[in-house]
């Protein structure tokens, strides 16, 4: 009867079940309480194999519920763990990604700093000055163009042979010394650019290069104007005698930058330094034998 009443029912709570255990219960007591004493033994016996059962019951419902409980919030729990290591793996992997993006951003960061400090490098040494070397250049250079301008000039307007082959040596030698000179320069460009991006080459100030620049180019205006009122012999001795004080002039500048100058620029200086000597004592010759020629009495 008792596992009856328990079974009955199932969706009652237990304890409206258990009162209606005692319920049932209770006339049997009153009957075996008139009865004898074995009968009144006999139901002690049952009411305490009655509560046993009972309190086992009660014991296997909290466990079946508890263990429920327990499975279905284990259940809901699983879910979420997953979901929760798949967005750590999510997350983990993206986080990788960011390290290597961080890497590649770092990577253009610098080289984009390393382009503009390269870019105004070179804005820099477009606004500063020529270096030493790039000065020196740019004069020896102009020098020359003169040289040969002037020698131009002589050729065809002298009358006098050996003055004439002179100019052509003259054009030969300082147009040989100008391509040296340009591929000097183009070397000392790409070497400056370095240096300036370094800070380590010394600059001339600009408009000192321009004073020189302009000053050669005066020079050659007022040579050319004072050769245009000599004709015949007086041009050809007018002509030497210029050519005379230029070339000691560039004689003096040429042993100055090999003894005191740049170490790379004495290869020119000692080549153009023999052709100049030449071209000075050639032009002396020629001066003296047209002097002789003058002072000699006509027949």
């Amino acid at each position: 009867m008792v596992m009856r009443l328990l079974c009955q029912n199932p969706e009652a709570g237990t304890a409206d079940r258990v009162g209606e255990l005692e319920r049932r219960l209770l006339p049997i007591l009153q009957r075996l309480q008139r009865g004898s004493c074995s009968d009144f033994q006999l139901f002690f016996t049952l009411r305490r194999t009655f509560m046993s059962t009972i309190r086992l019951t009660l014991a296997s419902l909290a466990i079946t519920a508890f263990t429920g409980f327990s499975a279905a919030q284990a259940q809901e729990d699983s879910p979420n763990q997953s979901k929760s290591l798949d967005r750590q793996s999510q997350v983990g992997h993206p986080h990788e990604g960011s390290e290597t993006n961080q890497g590649d951003r770092y990577e253009a960061r610098r080289a984009s700093t390393n382009d503009d400090r390269s870019e105004n490098a070179h804005h820099d040494y477009l606004a500063q000055g020529p270096t030493i070397e790039e000065a020196i250049l740019q004069k020896l250079k102009k020098g020359n163009e003169a040289e040969i301008e002037l020698a131009k000039l002589a050729m065809n307007k002298t009358d006098n042979e050996d003055v004439r082959q002179l100019c052509q040596t003259l054009i030969q030698d300082h147009e040989a010394c100008i391509e040296k000179i340009q591929q000097t320069s183009a070397k000392r460009n790409a070497q400056s650019h370095i240096e300036a991006s370094m800070n380590q080459s010394a600059t001339v100030p600009k408009q000192l290069c321009r004073i020189a620049e302009v000053a050669c180019e005066n020079s050659l205006m007022m040579t050319k104007e004072m050769l245009s009122n000599y004709e015949g012999q007086d041009f050809n001795m007018a002509f030497l005698g210029q050519q005379c004080v230029a070339h000691t002039t560039m004689l003096a500048e040429l042993k100055a930058i090999e003894n005191t100058g740049p170490q790379e620029l004495q290869p020119i200086a000692q080549d153009a330094i023999g052709k100049v000597k030449k071209h000075l004592e050639r032009c002396k010759e020629i001066a003296k034998q047209l002097e002789d020629d003058r002072d000699k009495p006509s027949s």
